[in-house]
């Protein structure tokens, strides 16, 4: 009775398959940029971002400020985070309002999150 194992080839064709699922493995897992921390820091910019769009949809048309920097308590948990409001003419009786968040995520990369909204003058009925 004779015993047959693998060939030298059969095994180094098998040893370069799992070689190859195991590279292929890990490259897909760096392309996936969303750790644990950049999902809180995006929610977190969210709702920043959010809670300011509500305040000035509530202040109305009239109230609405400048365009420029604004800060938020929550910006403090956030890496090298700054935040910013652009209010342009939309058209006669609306305003655009885009609302930015930046913060440094891993790798020292910038992200940054941006709502939009109009907001409209309200006319009265004569």
């Amino acid at each position: 009775m004779m015993l047959r194992g693998f060939s030298l080839v059969e095994v180094a064709i098998a040893v370069a398959i799992i070689g190859l699922m195991v590279v292929s493995t890990s490259m897909l897992l760096q392309r996936l940029p969303i750790s644990g921390r950049e999902v809180r820091d995006q929610d977190l910019a969210l709702r920043i971002a959010r809670d300011k769009i509500e305040i000035l949809r509530a202040t109305g048309y009239t109230s609405l400020p400048e365009s420029g920097p604004f800060t938020n308590i929550l910006l403090d948990s956030l890496a090298s985070s700054t935040a910013s409001v652009a209010v342009t003419d939309y058209n006669d009786k609306t305003k655009q309002v885009e609302v930015s968040v930046s913060w440094r995520g891993d790798n020292l990369v910038i992200r940054s999150l941006s709502l939009t909204t109009l907001v409209t003058q309200n006319s009265t009925l004569p």
